[in-house]
């Protein structure tokens, strides 16, 4: 089953990212332990940073949008989707 193209499971990852990403406290704790050296995934996170945020900051009813504006810098809303990284509660 897919979403606007993308797996459902990945597609709630995104949801629930836009969840927790409106709340200052947990954005920032996210940020952090997406920073965090003992995540397997912190390098992969600091290349596609700024592309993760801005969609994680970007309204549901806009994936259309976000998607064309991705496409135009050889991306898509797809794969960026992939490069939100986990969240392991250990040390989240």
């Amino acid at each position: 089953m897919f979403v606007n193209g993308i797996h459902v499971e990945e597609y709630a990852k995104l949801e629930y990212g836009r969840l927790l990403w409106r709340v200052p406290a947990y954005r920032e704790r996210l940020l952090r332990h997406w920073h965090d050296p003992r995540h397997p995934h912190a390098g992969r996170f600091a290349e596609h940073e700024a592309e993760v945020t801005h969609l994680l900051a970007s309204p549901k009813d806009s994936d259309m949008v976000v998607d064309a504006e991705l496409r135009q810098r050889n991306s898509s809303l797809r794969v960026v989707v992939k490069e939100i990284p986990s969240v392991f509660g250990a040390f989240f």
